[in-house]
């Protein structure tokens, strides 16, 4: 009596049910890839905002005495520690250290603040994606630091056929929590794709 061999294997089928799966794996893997880029360039410009933070703090503490009004003596100064040029105006500007170089020539308190400033703010563009940054406040009443920067990727698809970059969000003054960190000021006039986180310190 003869018997019948049955041949077993991999079919068709199961082979194209497997490159189905694996395809979908991909897919998943391709798209957490690219939410993770999304993401990066804000992960490095809060990275940047702590130690640029920590960095003008420690420029202030070192020349306080033209960092503003003196609590102590209650004499009112105006705070040579203050940027107040808007997006667009910081954009165009070249950020040339002034004459002298503190680092290498004696310079008075008013010299080491320009000079703290320029190098300050080269290390803010430097650091964040076309950085720029407000300074308000003095010493007496503590200063608020408006970070800056564009964000390619602060888009929203919305209702549209394409992404569109999304308009910066103005501070009004009736922000509470997290929205009073990562509004933008009015005097900062920051266009469409930019971000602003700010932090504040008293010296």
């Amino acid at each position: 009596m003869n018997q019948r061999h049955f041949s077993k294997g991999i079919t068709l089928i199961e082979v194209l049910i497997s490159i189905v799966v694996l395809s979908i794996g991909l897919l998943g893997i391709a798209g957490l890839q690219a939410a993770a880029t999304k993401y990066k360039i804000n992960t490095w410009a809060r990275s940047a905002i702590s130690t640029l933070s920590s960095d003008f703090a420690d420029r202030v503490r070192i020349n306080a005495d033209v960092s503003g009004s003196n609590f102590a003596t209650g004499v009112t100064e105006t705070s040579l520690y203050v940027v107040s040029d808007n997006w667009t105006t910081q954009q165009s500007n070249t950020l040339t250290t002034p004459s002298p170089n503190c680092l290498s020539a004696a310079c008075t308190t008013a010299e080491r603040a320009a000079f703290d400033l320029v190098t300050w703010r080269q290390r803010v563009r430097a650091e964040m994606p076309q950085g720029a940054a407000l300074v308000s406040g003095d010493r007496l009443a503590g200063f608020n630091l408006t970070f800056m920067w564009y964000d390619k990727e602060f888009t929203d698809k919305g209702n549209a056929s394409d992404s569109v970059v999304v308009s910066s969000s103005t501070c009004t003054g009736n922000e509470t929590g997290l929205a009073q960190q990562t509004c933008c000021p009015a005097a900062a006039a920051a266009p469409s794709g930019v971000r602003c986180a700010t932090m504040r310190f008293i010296p």
